[in-house]
């Protein structure tokens, strides 16, 4: 998965042991910068399969530990990230940050460990409970097998006893987890989709089953597991594929062990469309009824949103009666059409999800 080809090192860090430690891993040479990498002379969609092999280890100066980025337009699950970095090397047509960040590298911060672990124990001392995560801007395990960064942040959570650690990937390269120490706060989630999608469209991602069959692995290790159908996507026969997923993924992983599940339809900046139209030409995804959502993204025309997270929503309850279910960045009006009631009848979806969390962490 992961092929990095060069490196770019901020003098500032020049001598971090931290950064000292990845290039060692990676066995290359790196190309000191005082600024950001340079941009090859190529067109943007050239540009961001060439950073796609690129990483750049740098210092950041901002806050690693915010809200995530929601909208008031729409229920947010009041998830917090923990920012690492940013980019991946997974090549998914249907990715945001083709659009979103005009930096197509991979990104780590090296002072992750000594300045963002400071920010965020601070930020639990502060809250009742957090649900915490570091897959917002990059796949938690996207660079993992260089930067060695998870153990070193389940060993934190598993001490703490006001907030847990979601850890969301695509990727199965979870091994050096295994006899860690903790707690069932961390919390390893995997988006799933239905075969079809996972093989056109999630370019250098594993199946789904063997995504799947390593939660079952996570789960005999004792970390309880999460799961997210999320871009959910329209094509033929997409009732049975997702129906066939939904069934193995309960036929593996005990209902009980599962904090949430999430269901989220297919939503992009109008830009997206044209940058992977010239990346995947031969997708098909963004051909259908599609309208400007309040976020100014564009998303399935309601009807359709419906009709796909009613059929999911009635297929996971067929297996689990009490697993939490949530829609991600939908209105309540969504919320009582799919599933027959809205989080501001409970608490509210935050605390839905916190309730979840302390159930099956064991809190």
């Amino acid at each position: 998965m992961l092929r990095v080809e060069k490196v770019y090192l901020s003098r500032e860090i020049e001598e971090h042991p931290y950064a000292r430690k990845i290039l060692e891993r990676l066995g290359l040479a790196p190309e000191i910068v005082e600024g950001a990498p340079p941009l090859p002379l190529a067109s943007w969609p050239e540009v961001i399969s060439w950073g796609k092999r690129v990483l750049f280890l740098t210092r950041y100066k901002g806050r690693f530990f915010r809200p995530c980025p929601g909208t008031r337009a729409y229920l947010c699950c009041g998830y917090r990230i923990f920012h690492i970095g940013q980019g991946c090397p997974l090549d998914c047509t249907y990715c945001i940050l083709q659009a979103y960040f005009n930096q197509p590298w991979l990104t780590f911060f090296v002072n992750v460990l000594e300045e963002g672990l400071s920010e965020l124990e601070a930020a639990l001392g502060e809250h009742t409970f957090l649900r915490v995560g570091t897959g917002e801007f990059t796949d938690s395990f996207a660079i993992e097998e260089i930067t060695r960064l998870n153990p070193q942040l389940v060993a934190f959570f598993a001490s703490q006893d006001r907030g847990v650690l979601e850890l969301k990937t695509k990727t199965t390269q979870i091994d050096h987890l295994q006899g860690l120490s903790h707690h069932r706060r961390t919390i390893l989630a995997w988006s799933l989709n239905a075969p079809s999608i996972s093989q056109n469209e999630e370019k250098g991602a594993p199946s789904v089953e063997a995504r799947i069959q390593a939660a079952k692995k996570a789960t005999s290790w004792g970390y309880p597991v999460a799961f997210h159908f999320d871009p959910l996507i329209r094509f033929p026969g997409w009732e049975e594929e997702y129906a066939g997923v939904i069934e193995l993924l309960f036929r593996e992983i005990p209902a009980e062990n599962i904090c949430w599940i999430s269901l989220g339809s297919l939503r992009f900046m109008p830009e997206l469309k044209e940058i992977a139209g010239r990346r995947f030409p031969q997708t098909k995804i963004f051909s259908d009824e599609f309208v400007t959502g309040l976020d100014g993204k564009r998303r399935y025309f309601r009807p359709l949103r419906v009709e796909l997270y009613r059929h999911l929503y009635r297929l996971i309850r067929d297996f689990s009666p009490g697993v939490c279910v949530y829609l991600c960045m939908e209105s309540p009006e969504v919320w009582q059409e799919s599933f027959g009631f809205s989080p501001l009848e409970r608490g509210g979806l935050p605390k839905m999800l916190d309730e979840a969390a302390q159930r099956v962490c064991g809190f």
